[in-house]
């Protein structure tokens, strides 16, 4: 978990974004930023790891299946070992929840933005307006 103060506005808050899908994590990334985060990137896990090891998130929201050495369960075991207090979520289209050996949510692809969205609302503060588009 970041120092950053739970009363912050969302704005203050760090969501990191690790989708190999350009659009895909557009997307997400797009609806988080619209929501007031600000959001990081990653195409990887290798490359969410470093990030978050260097630099303070407040979320961390990952695809299961990525190129490189560790994949998401890798890398929110990781985290999970790492800071016990930082948020993380998985999400895939193959990945059930038996396959999970530890409570983080599980978000199944196809998802639905905004109810991601509100997912990393109600863990680290922020409003989220309903979206009928999505």
């Amino acid at each position: 978990m970041t120092a950053h103060d739970e009363e912050l506005s969302p704005a203050l808050k760090t969501v990191l974004v690790v989708e190999d899908e350009p659009l895909v994590r557009w997307l997400i990334a797009d609806a988080l930023r619209d929501a007031g985060y600000t959001v990081v990137e990653a195409a990887t896990a290798d490359e969410a790891l470093l990030y978050a090891r260097a630099s303070p998130v407040d979320f961390v929201f990952t695809d299961v299946r990525m190129p490189g050495d560790i994949d998401g369960v890798q890398l929110a075991a990781t985290l999970k070992r790492d800071f016990p207090l930082l948020p993380v979520a998985v999400t895939s289209g193959h990945l059930t929840r038996p396959e999970l050996d530890f409570d983080i949510p599980l978000v199944s692809k196809p998802y639905n933005l905004y109810e991601v969205v509100a997912l990393i609302a109600a863990a680290i503060g922020g409003e989220v307006e309903p979206d009928d588009t999505q």
